[in-house]
C-alpha cells in the first residue's frame, strides 16, 4: 500500500492503473488526430472505440491503414 498524508493509503495497483489508462488515452488521441488528418468522418468513433475496447481498435486501425503510410 502507498502511504499518503494523514494516514490515507492507496492500493499498490493504483499508480499502475493510472499509467495504463494514461497510455490508452494517449493512443486514442493519436488515432483521432491521425484519422482526422486522413479526412475520416469517423475519427470520433475511432477515438471512442479505442477508449472502450483498448487494443482491438488500434490493431484494426493499423491494419486498415497499413498501405497508406503515415498521414501528412
Amino acid at each position: 500500500m502507498l502511504s499518503l498524508v494523514a494516514g490515507i493509503t492507496l492500493p499498490w495497483s493504483l499508480p499502475l492503473t493510472l499509467v495504463i489508462y494514461g497510455i490508452v488515452v494517449a493512443v486514442a488521441v493519436w488515432i483521432y488526430r491521425d484519422a482526422s488528418a486522413r479526412g475520416s468522418d469517423r475519427a470520433i468513433l475511432w477515438f471512442l472505440a479505442t477508449l472502450v475496447f483498448t487494443i482491438v481498435p488500434v490493431l484494426v486501425y493499423m491494419y486498415l491503414h497499413r498501405a497508406e503510410g503515415p498521414a501528412r
